[in-house]
Formats: structure tokens, sequence, C-alpha cells
């Protein structure tokens, strides 16, 4: 049996991966030393899988790869999809603020531009940014500015929906967990920045876990966002560092891509109960249809050569971050 054993020193991430693809333990070394392996197919609480056939080893050859940051997306990825925070977001969020500020005649015009748009840019204010320069906004519309919508976010959505029933325990235990990481710690958004802060404070990760300078919104790489080449190199260069040394835990399937085609490591978050089947109840159910619906083209392809690693959730990383 071939295996693949990236030891390494410290700050850094070991692949172990076997022929048949169900077993993978990544190890973190330094202060904390980690394992989180995969169950096979007749396992009883699946959280992993492994589906990055490139990870598979030729020989016994060992091979360092020293990872020094975590570069986590924030919506649908630090919390979770069946909140329905992002469905409440795109379809009130969105259309809202297009017929109160925008000026549209109706929801039913702000959501017919807002889906061609966002299937494109997967980031409403790239989205709206380019429908504004391709003359696709109403003629009495005001310029559009992404600081707007992030006023209109804050003040307008329901965040609350964030940390209702379980989700709050969710949070408590993220922060539990990321606070055990030796490593450098990146949040990385498409959202406007004044509105990903909130989301983040909400969550209980705002200058706990991810502080001012190792934020970025889409404010601060525009004309570019995600999945972008370029907004990636604007963060990279940002924090010194370079993709290599990244791992990327990402929900947007787009963006996992660009992000593994830029060298870094990825994780894609499946959502909650994803891949153990769990049934859900018909509300938790009807807020993760909604907000997939809004996502077509970009929700999580769990077989995609793209992506090292599929986990349900970002607490399922626990087993990286074990306190010795």
């Amino acid at each position: 049996m071939n295996i693949l054993h990236q030891s390494l020193s410290r700050h850094s991430i070991s692949l172990i991966t076997t022929e048949n693809k169900r077993n993978l333990c990544l190890c973190l070394t330094s202060r904390f030393i980690s394992q989180w392996t995969t169950i096979g197919p007749n396992g009883s609480q699946i959280k992993a899988q492994v589906t990055n056939r490139n990870t598979i080893a030729k020989n016994d050859n060992t091979t360092t790869i020293p990872i020094t940051t975590l570069v986590f997306d924030i919506d649908d990825t630090l919390y979770d999809i069946s909140t329905g925070f992002t469905a409440h977001r795109i379809n009130h969020g969105v259309t809202s603020f297009m017929v109160h500020k925008l000026n549209f005649s109706s929801f039913e015009a702000a959501d017919k531009l807002r889906d061609q748009y966002f299937q494109r840019y997967h980031s409403t204010a790239k989205a709206l940014t380019v429908a504004e320069a391709e003359g696709k906004l109403p003629l009495n519309a005001p310029k559009f500015q992404t600081k707007d919508l992030s006023e209109w976010w804050c003040k307008n959505l329901d965040f609350t929906l964030l940390t209702k029933n379980n989700f709050q325990a969710h949070n408590e235990q993220l922060l539990e967990l990321l606070q055990k990481c030796p490593l450098k710690i990146i949040a990385f958004s498409n959202g406007p920045r004044k509105y990903a802060i909130k989301v983040l404070k909400t969550l209980g990760l705002y200058q706990t876990i991810f502080f001012d300078d190792k934020i970025f919104a889409v404010d601060d790489v525009l004309p570019y966002c995600k999945p972008e080449k370029e907004a990636f190199e604007h963060v990279f260069k940002s924090c010194s560092v370079i993709p290599n040394e990244c791992v990327f835990i990402e929900d947007s399937m787009k963006n996992i891509r660009i992000g593994k085609s830029l060298g870094m490591k990825t994780i894609l978050i499946a959502g909650m109960d994803r891949l153990s089947n769990k049934s859900k109840d018909t509300i938790t159910e009807e807020a993760i249809v909604e907000s997939e619906k809004l996502k077509i083209g970009d929700i999580p392809v769990l077989n995609d050569p793209t992506v090292d690693v599929v986990i349900e959730t970002c607490l399922d990383m626990k087993g990286l971050l074990k306190v010795v």
C-alpha cells in the first residue's frame, strides 16, 4: 500500500493518505499535535472525505511542505448554511437594497438582475459594480457604492439567525477551537467589510480570532473579487505569505478551484450532516434549499479533483488542534 507521509516542522501540515483514498490524517506540529481521520464507508460517523487523487504517493519518499496560514471564507463557512442567513441576505438583503437604494421598479426586476450577475461573480458588490458599468441599473439610480450596501445589510439583516437554536453553541465551540490554533488565521470574504466584521462579531470571532489586518473583504480587493486570482494575490501580498503555505477553507466551488490552481491546500465545507446524511427538520431543509437555489453552479461538489478534503463544518477541524 502506498502511503504519502509529508512530515512537518514547526507550524506545518502533514498529509497521510492510503491508496484506497479512505483515510487521511492531517497533523500540525507545534505546540499542538492533531489528528483528523476519515472513516470509511462502513463507519458510523463520516466527518471528512479525501477527494484529491493527487495526494496519492507513488513511493514512500518523504516531502516537507510547511503550512503557516489558514484562510477562511466567512459566509456558509464559519457558520452553517442551515442558519438560513444566506438565503435571507441574498433574497431580502440584496433585493430590498436594489429597490430602496438603487430605484429598481420592483422586487421581481431586482431578482432578475441579481440572479444574472450573482451567478457570474458570487459577490453582490462586484455584481452591482459590473451591472452599473454595463448600464443595467435604472437610469435614475444613484452611483452604486459598496459602503452603502454594507450599511444597508448591517442595519437591515437579521443577524440573530446566526445565534438561534443550536448555532450559538456551534459559535462558542468554534471560538474555543480556533483559539488553540498556532497558525496565522485570515478571513477572506466577497462581502463588504463592515458587513463581514458584523458577522464575525456576531459569531464571537472578531478581535478574538480575526483581527483587522487579517480580514479581507471585497472592498479591499475591488475591482477584483473571489474567484479572480488578483483578489487572492492581494491577500497573499498583504499578509506576506505564498499560496503553498496556506490551507483554504471554503464552501464555494468556484473559489476552491482557483485556490487549488494557485497552490493552496483546499478544504471544502459541505454543510452540517451532509456527509452523514442525517435527516433534517422541514425548516432547516427549506433554508438549505433556498440558499443553494441562489448559488446555482457553485454548490459543493464532493468529488471535484480540486478538493483535498471535505468536511461538514469547521468544527470538524478539531482533530487538527488537539492539545498535546
